[in-house]
């Protein structure tokens, strides 16, 4: 080769080299910003309406009190709120001169609703969403750094719900498939035991309130990470993982489970599922769900219901745009919606990226055992809730917020209705929603008592007699400030005129 031949060689190869750094760094950005818009980070940001500040003094007068047992209202009472937190609870008080006075003469107060499986992502305009619907907490169940700054805001004086945010989910990919989920899927990725102790702990000091176990995990790396946990003072939460086993559940100290689902998953696998034994799945279910409920009850593990997206998977698959009609789908964050084509179950809601929908190369025989997978998968979910109830496990209400179709705050009462449907009194449903989340978080709320914080939803029909009633929303109490319906709609209507200006997809055939 001649010295001309040479060069012009380490020339085309640094001209390769060059263009090969190029195409990943353009496909780097292309799959982020994809990525970002999917998580709804690239929706306009809506400015939260300007309301007065909080009365240092605030009384409802003249109210119903739902009482902390969830099952009885107190009636002509005079609710005392002073400096964000309810000082007494009386039918003989009689507010002082400057007190800010709400007459709830012929309505009905409960403390403010939990909704304990939540995805922000990046849509903080969700944040005002949960309030205008009566959630003045809400659990984050996959978090990030920005959704604990948005915590911090909230404390701080941010119309918003308290949040509780549990960590990243936990997974082991294995090294480049690990970076890839977390860039992609926002989990946090562990290989060996002393990775898992170091990243609970990173965790724990970026500021989590609670570890979540991924489904990515093994036997192996599930009692790994118990083992990491107790270095920690968090509490474990999350799924059971796919590659693990009941005995595996029973073996680690996991105080709450994110879905009633995650007792199906390990039955189904112990089966052998298959389009061919399906009828004989659920026989399997109930013979096993008593003794699962008895040792979930043994172990006080609370469990998050998400029973009403589980519940639309059939008709997700067969009848989408009836589902998308009936929904709140103006709300919801248009990046979300509309997802990603860039993979094939992402997290969009509309027919052509529902990770749900039918494909177009399946045939009917193949459509047809898909719904009868997901009519299975739905039956069992309500025979381990007949289980847990039986035996009195505690569930929180929670409704995978941002998976279609549960649009955020209004996804609540829907998860209400259903648990009700299913079984539950109304006062079961109330607790579930409101001091049994308080409690498993350690929060003063979720009950309306002196010392607790003043979260609370005036209503104006008895949910006791009708769950429905859990949206008759006059007013949200949220850390003493009371925003009044004509402030909750501006709220509302705040959101939706930021969802239109960032809208790719029109959804006028959903309305």
């Amino acid at each position: 080769m001649t010295i001309k031949g040479f060069f012009n060689l380490k020339r085309l190869a640094a001209g390769l080299a060059t263009l090969t750094v190029i195409s990943a760094l353009v496909f780097y950005f292309y799959t982020d910003y994809h990525l970002t818009a999917m998580y709804g980070g690239h929706t306009e940001r809506a400015d939260t309406p300007s309301f007065a500040e909080r009365p240092e003094v605030l009384a409802i007068t003249n109210v119903s009190v739902l009482a902390p047992t969830s099952d009885s209202f107190s009636e002509n009472q005079t609710v005392l709120v002073r400096d964000g937190n309810i000082v007494s609870i009386s039918s003989e008080t009689i507010p002082s001169a400057n007190a800010t006075q709400i007459d709830g003469r012929g309505m009905f107060l409960v403390p403010g609703y939990t909704d304990s499986h939540a995805h922000l992502w990046e849509s903080k305009n969700d944040l005002m969403l949960f309030v205008a619907n009566g959630v003045t907490q809400i659990r984050e169940m996959n978090g990030s750094e920005e959704n604990l700054v948005w915590k911090k805001e909230i404390e701080e004086g941010r119309v918003g719900p308290d949040i509780f945010v549990v960590s990243p989910q936990v997974a082991n990919f294995g090294k480049l498939t690990g970076w890839f989920g977390a860039w992609t899927q926002r989990k946090r990725n562990a290989t060996s035991p002393d990775g898992f102790q170091q990243l609970v702990k990173s965790l724990e000091n970026e500021g989590y309130d609670a570890i979540k176990a991924s489904s990515f995990l093994n036997s192996e790396d599930y009692l790994a990470l118990n083992e990491a946990m107790k270095e920690t003072s968090l509490p474990l939460v999350g799924h059971i993982p796919y590659f693990a086993k009941l005995d595996d559940f029973w073996a680690v100290n996991q105080t709450e489970v994110a879905h009633i689902e995650e007792f199906v998953k390990p039955l189904r696998q112990e089966f052998g599922y298959t389009a061919e034994n399906a009828g004989g799945f659920l026989d399997f279910v109930r013979e096993r769900s008593d003794e699962i409920a008895e040792r979930l009850k043994d172990k006080n593990v609370h469990v998050t219901s998400t029973l009403a997206l589980i519940d639309s998977l059939p008709e997700q698959v067969t009848d989408l745009d009836s589902l998308l009609s009936a929904s709140q789908l103006q709300y919801v964050n248009p990046g979300i919606s509309e997802g990603t084509t860039l993979a094939d179950r992402a997290l969009g809601w509309l027919p052509e990226v529902n990770r749900y929908r039918f494909r177009d190369e399946w045939d009917n025989a193949r459509r047809k055992e898909e719904v009868e997978y997901f009519q299975n998968y739905s039956a069992a979910l309500h025979i381990m809730l007949d289980a847990m109830l039986k035996k009195d496990v505690p569930i929180l209400v929670g409704t995978d917020t941002n998976v279609s179709v549960m649009v955020p705050g209004f996804s609540v009462h829907e998860e209400m209705q259903s648990l009700n449907d299913a079984g539950m009194t109304t006062a079961q449903v109330l607790a579930a929603a409101t001091s049994v989340p308080a409690r498993w978080m350690g929060w003063k709320t979720g009950e309306i008592r002196p010392g607790f914080k003043a979260n609370m939803v005036l209503l104006r029909e008895n949910p006791l007699l009708d769950i429905r009633a859990t949206d008759s929303i006059e007013m949200v109490v949220v850390n003493g400030n009371p925003l009044s319906r004509s402030q909750l709609d501006e709220m509302l209507l705040t959101v939706k005129a930021a969802n239109d200006k960032s809208r790719k997809v029109s959804i006028e055939k959903w309305k």
